[in-house]
Order: C-alpha cells, then structure tokens, then sequence
C-alpha cells in the first residue's frame, strides 16, 4: 500500500483505517485459500481463538495449518472460554498468541483427558 516511514506519519485515526482496510483484505483472501484447500484431501479441524483480540491472526494462523495438511474452519470470533463439548468428534486448535496462562494450561490438560481433540498451535 504504502512505505511504512508514510504510514507512520499518519494520524492515529487514518492509521487505525488504514489497518482495518489491510486485515479485511486478508481475511478475504485466507477464506479462498482456505475454500480451496477444502477440496484437497486432508484432517478436517477448527481454529479458535482464546482471549485474543486480533480476528486477522486467527484468519493467518488458520491459514498456515492448511499450509499442512489441514483442512481449517475458522471460528471468527475469539472466545474467553472455548467449549469443546460444542464440537464433538472435531479436531480443533486453539490460538491465544502468547505464551498459555496457568490456568489456560489446566484447562486445556482438563479438555484433552476429557477426550478432547483439543491442541495448542502455537504462534510462529
């Protein structure tokens, strides 16, 4: 779009446009890499974000496990508490972004003894 050292010289309101423009071009085009991927053969799976902010991330992430194999939906919205029970039988990611709480760790072990296909993807 433009040089950062130009984008910088914005103001915080144009930035934050500027921005939101740029992410919603991203999203669209991971969903079509990702309907795409969908007619490979491949692992069906769920991304979910938990307790983070950034919808694009989600979108990137999902979008770097098709790059594996994965065949990924994207659940849009980050939850504070992801429900496994929701989605029997699937295979899902959870993406926080950062280094897991404690209590995220427990949670996540208490999904995956409950027999949950539930794993961490770790951000790269």
């Amino acid at each position: 779009f433009m040089p950062v050292r130009q984008k910088l010289s914005l103001d915080q309101n144009t930035a934050r446009t500027m921005c939101s423009l740029l992410d919603g071009l991203l999203i669209d085009y991971v969903a079509f890499c990702l309907t795409g991927s969908r007619k490979k053969s491949g692992k069906d799976a769920l991304i979910i974000g938990w307790g983070i902010e950034d919808r694009t991330r989600i979108w990137l992430e999902g979008w770097r496990l098709s790059q594996h194999g994965w065949r990924i939906d994207v659940l849009a919205e980050p939850l504070d508490v992801p429900r496994p029970e929701l989605f029997p039988g699937m295979n899902m990611f959870v993406f926080t972004g950062k280094k897991l709480t404690r209590r995220q760790q427990e949670q996540l072990s208490h999904w995956q003894e409950q027999g949950y296909s539930v794993r961490l993807h770790e951000p790269a």
